[in-house]
Parts: structure tokens; sequence; C-alpha cells
């Protein structure tokens, strides 16, 4: 049991467990993968290293707090969002999405787990 309060700083990982435990991960990516879900604190001045990502275990909670991205799910029919600082988004389980940095931006995301996918970039 912790006795005394966990700091955390942007580009920290906080994994929420089964008994609501929280675990404090700063290691560098990539982030634990593990039955529950993971808030994650990221500042993101371009896009991410990967050509998009998906989450089959859950929907995944991303919550501006400054700057702008565009988010983009890969449906039929491509839809993109602008989110704005004060503005978030719900991205459907198991639906294929990219995250484009407009301005430099600080947000929060609550992702499940343990399944993951990402896709290489393509150059």
């Amino acid at each position: 049991m912790r006795t005394q309060i966990a700091k955390f700083s942007s580009n920290s990982s906080l994994n929420l467990t089964d008994d609501l435990s929280v675990i404090l991960d700063e290691s560098p990516g990539p982030f634990t993968r593990f039955s529950g879900f993971t808030f994650t604190s990221v500042s993101m001045s371009q896009d991410a290293p990967h050509g998009g990502e998906m989450h089959p275990d859950g929907d995944e909670i991303v919550y501006v707090i400054s700057g702008k991205i565009e988010v983009t799910l890969e449906l039929e029919s491509d839809q993109t969002v602008n989110v704005e600082a004060g503005e978030g988004v719900i991205i459907p389980r198991g639906i294929w999405h990219k995250v484009h940095v407009v301005e430099p931006v600080e947000l929060v995301t609550i992702s499940p787990g343990p399944g993951f996918e990402f896709r290489e970039l393509n150059n």
C-alpha cells in the first residue's frame, strides 16, 4: 500500500488496475500493456512515429489540455475531427486511427489493454 503522494509529469503512464490501485510507470515508451486501463500524459510536437493504431479491448479516450490535433478514424470513408484545448474524443474499440499534430499539444489518453496494434510508417 502506498503511503505517500506519487507525483508524475508529462509523458508518464498511470496503470489503473482491476483492484483500483494505480501504478506509476515512467519508463520510456512503448507503454506497458496490461489488463485494465492506462492513463497517459503526453506532450507532442509532431505526429506519432507510426502509421496508425488500434485498440481491440475497448474505447480510447483522448483529451487535449493545450494545442490542437486532428484525429482520423479509418472507416470506409475516413472521418477526421479537429480537437482543441478543452475538448476530447472517444475512439471506438477496434477502429484504426491516426493523430496529426496541428500545433504542439499536451494531451491525456485513457487506453484499454492489454491489446494494442500499430502500423509502421510508410516512407
